[in-house]
């Protein structure tokens, strides 16, 4: 028989991941005819002292509980199960010790964010285990994300989480200490201070949110017949209409368009609502959804004079939605400290992923850096967007 061709087929395969254990020889070398001249090389640097992890490994550990939402116990079982009977607290104490490791570039990565010219804001409950009551207490997520790439904008994107006690005007004060460029938010009270005249360091500028304006239409539409509500929505989907048709274009552009084809609808959209809200009841539904467009009407047309600006605040709400799943897996962080470190790591991997990088090969790599001595000069480099350009990978679409 003679071959006269063949067929081939692919078929897609898993190898699961295995633990492997790492030998490193040290040999000591000592002179015969010199006394006490012993030498041999110094012991690498480990991120755990004395422990057994490498930095893939723990890098591995906390991309898996904040990037992939998977709970410590949730891994002991996994790793128990291939012969590796680690405890949870062990575990814990990994993430611990790379959040300490990692907290000067994630406090970099902050300041860099907050020299920005735009940013958009949010905040989201973190619950926290309160020793001595059994139960626990609510603090926050503060969220600042940046994302420039809607007007091609040349700041990389980027999100930083802080941990807070709690959601009261003073957390939103000290997070935005010193700046006063242009904040994207909803309505909440909080933001509002901000823009005070008095305040240190000079007023933001606020830019309120259409979604969330928008949802109030939406969920009186869900209830049952409503014209008005109706109406409403169609009347900015023709916003939004514009908004995707202009998406990417440069702020000038983006801005000319708003001001020949947007704002005619949103002028026309003010007076149809004022029309109406005379003729419904002051108490109903609707009445109560109009007015809370007009009262925060002068943050919600800003992105008419300027095209930086979004309609909505969805870029930072896709950035918490990492943050809510995490909270529904693990329940609650251990405590306060614990928190504040899941804020920092998951700033890193949820940056690390606006930047279409693989979050493991990218803290095991920072990570090893870091613990070999890293000059604290060239920390940029080690930040999502410059490792991302080093190792040649392509931003996210």
């Amino acid at each position: 028989m003679h071959v006269i061709g063949e067929e081939s087929s692919q078929r897609l395969d898993k190898i699961p991941a295995q633990f492997r254990v790492i030998v490193t020889h040290r040999p000591k070398y000592a002179c015969r005819r010199c006394e006490g001249a012993v030498v041999q090389a110094p012991a690498p640097e480990r991120l755990v002292k004395n422990g057994i992890p490498t930095e893939a490994l723990v890098a591995a550990v906390v991309v898996d509980k904040f990037g992939w939402h998977n709970p410590l116990y949730r891994q002991a079982q996994v790793m128990k199960l291939q012969g590796l009977p680690i405890d949870r607290s062990t575990l814990a104490f990994w993430v611990g010790t790379a959040g300490a490791e990692l907290k000067p570039l994630y406090l970099r990565m902050k300041e860099i964010l907050l020299s920005s010219a735009k940013i958009v804001v949010d905040e989201t409950r973190a619950p926290v285990l309160d020793p001595g009551r059994g139960r626990t207490k609510t603090g926050y997520f503060w969220a600042i994300s940046r994302d420039d790439r809607p007007w091609s904008g040349s700041d990389p994107p980027g999100v930083v989480y802080t941990y807070a006690p709690g959601r009261g005007g003073e957390h939103a004060t000290a997070l935005l200490t010193g700046y006063c460029g242009i904040v994207q938010c909803d309505g909440y009270a909080a933001y509002k201070q901000l823009a005070d005249p008095t305040r240190d360091g000079g007023p933001v500028t606020l830019a309120f949110c259409w979604s969330h304006w928008r949802r109030k239409f939406v969920d009186i539409d869900r209830g049952g017949p409503a014209p008005i509500a109706h109406e409403a929505l169609e009347r900015i989907a023709a916003l939004y209409a514009i908004e995707s048709r202009i998406r990417a274009r440069s702020a000038e552009e983006r801005r000319d368009i708003r001001q020949a084809e947007t704002k005619p609808l949103v002028e026309d959209l003010r007076s149809w609502l004022e029309t109406r809200l005379i003729a419904v009841s002051e108490k109903s539904n609707i009445a109560e959804a109009i007015r809370y467009g007009f009262n925060h009407w002068d943050g919600l047309v800003r992105f008419l004079e300027d095209g930086r600006i979004e309609m909505d605040t969805n870029i930072v709400e896709r950035t918490i939605r990492p943050i809510a799943l995490n909270r529904k897996n693990s329940l609650f962080a251990g405590h306060d400290a614990g928190a504040a470190n899941w804020a920092c790591l998951a700033s890193l991997i949820e940056t690390a992923k606006l930047h279409g990088l693989d979050p493991q090969a990218y803290l095991a790599d920072i990570l090893t850096k870091l613990v070999n001595g890293w000059p604290v000069q060239k920390l940029d480099e080690l930040l999502p967007w410059a490792w991302a350009e080093q190792n040649g990978a392509s931003l996210a679409a």
